[in-house]
């Protein structure tokens, strides 16, 4: 199943879904290069192919950030980009995110992927210890559905 299929599983099971317009490889390249000036992982190939399709979800209580910052007036909230999102944890000096780039959320977790070992890692926020590793994007995808919406 591509990760196409799988944002298509995963709004059928949830209301309420927030889509974004697909980008392009010229802002992909863009988010890139602001993520490796500020030491952080660049977005692994997968993920470029999700922002393709959509440029960050809501799915309550999930997120995943695109390459844009996203006014969402109707709801008085700003959708913040992954650079964006970056910078925040950068603000804390950690070294534990050094070559890591937070890619989304869920309440008090994030999801991130590590460029020491290509993973995607699913981090308690407070501590940054490690809760679950996948593979890839698709994995994350499917462990959503597969923990919550029984797929």
């Amino acid at each position: 199943m591509t990760i196409q299929n799988k944002i298509e599983l995963l709004k059928s099971h949830i209301t309420n879904v927030k889509e974004f317009a697909p980008t392009n490889d010229a802002k992909i390249d863009f988010v890139d290069a602001m993520l490796k000036n500020g030491e952080f992982a660049t977005l692994p190939e997968d993920y470029k192919e999700f922002l393709k399709i959509t440029n960050g979800i809501i799915a309550q209580p999930y997120e995943f950030y695109g390459t844009e910052n996203i006014n969402r007036i109707e709801n008085n909230y700003k959708f913040p980009n992954v650079v964006e999102v970056n910078n925040l944890f950068k603000e804390t000096t950690n070294p534990l995110m050094k070559n890591r780039v937070v890619l989304g959320e869920k309440f008090f977790d994030i999801f991130v992927y590590d460029n020491y070992d290509n993973l995607y890692k699913i981090l308690n926020r407070l501590n940054l210890s490690i809760i679950k590793t996948f593979k890839n994007f698709e994995e994350v995808l499917d462990n959503i559905l597969e923990e919550n919406y029984s797929c």
